[in-house]
């Protein structure tokens, strides 16, 4: 008689919770917060209320509270995320102390160049032209063209890329302090968006900076310069490949392959990528 009694409490309490969960379902509730407040597993409870559909305000709900949860989560100090980022931030500590704080003007004509070869405009062979949106790349090539390359002050000019719809006058302000070039020398704001650029209208409050200067013999230096960091490994050889036109395109029609590059004194670009 007492094992009966025994088994009919614990099936009144499980009605019990099965009522409870349903109400709490039907309120909105979901299955985690349901089972931490009526003390069941989330498997039970999901089964009770499965048949329980939540209104769109409800769903809505749930799904906010989830992310804010998710938010909380991944910002707590313990979590996953917080722990990437001490890592990460180790390491950028550390790699930055590997780096001197005193730049001497050789390493400055080489970053410079390096800088000039992969950003700078190459086609023409009077003007020295240097775009970026980064104000310490736009200051640190400031420097190259002063230290390094003793162009005066006033051949610098200065001209602003914006969208139209952005402060220019803002941006020009900004740019004169970022390089030091005066307002005066400025050309006017360039305000037409390139196929590049369209849907990017806000990323760039205060659009990119091009450094100018007008100049045959600093221009054929710079140029020297890249040469000879072109030649300090075997991008040398590649950029050589390239320069004298060792490409061929396979295939005839409208549709031709991509560039093949063909082996030249016994370099290829498949030897040079096994070697490394």
């Amino acid at each position: 008689m007492l094992c009966i009694c025994i088994i009919g409490t614990g099936s009144n309490m499980k009605a019990e919770e099965r009522k409870r969960a349903r109400v709490l379902r039907q309120d909105g509730w979901s299955v985690g917060a349901i089972a931490k407040q009526i003390g069941c597993s989330k498997g039970s409870v999901s089964h009770w209320v499965s048949d329980i559909p939540l209104t769109p305000d409800q769903l809505h709900l749930l799904e906010s509270n989830q992310a804010r949860g998710r938010a909380l989560a991944a910002n707590h100090p313990n979590g996953p995320r917080e722990a990437w980022r001490r890592i990460r931030e180790g390491i950028g500590a550390a790699a930055r102390a590997e780096i001197v704080e005193t730049c001497t003007l050789e390493t400055l004509k080489v970053l410079g160049s390096a800088l000039y070869w992969a950003e700078g405009y190459k086609r023409s062979r009077a003007v020295a032209n240097f775009s970026n949106s980064d104000p310490a790349m736009i200051a640190l090539m400031m420097d190259f063209f002063r230290r390094v390359c003793h162009v005066p002050e006033h051949k610098f000019r200065g001209v602003v890329h914006i969208h139209p719809h952005l402060d220019a006058n803002r941006a020009m302000r900004f740019w004169a302090v970022v390089s030091g070039i005066p307002l005066a020398q400025f050309h006017k704001t360039q305000t037409a968006v390139s196929r590049a650029s369209q849907g990017k209208r806000d990323t760039l409050p205060l659009g990119t900076f091009c450094i100018v200067v007008a100049d045959v013999r600093l221009k054929a230096r710079i140029d020297g310069w890249i040469e000879g960091v072109k030649q300090w490994s075997a991008c040398g050889r590649i950029a050589q490949l390239v320069e004298h036109s060792a490409y061929i395109r396979e295939g005839t029609g409208s549709n031709p392959v991509s560039p093949t590059l063909l082996q030249v004194d016994g370099f290829s670009t498949s030897s040079y990528h096994e070697a490394h």
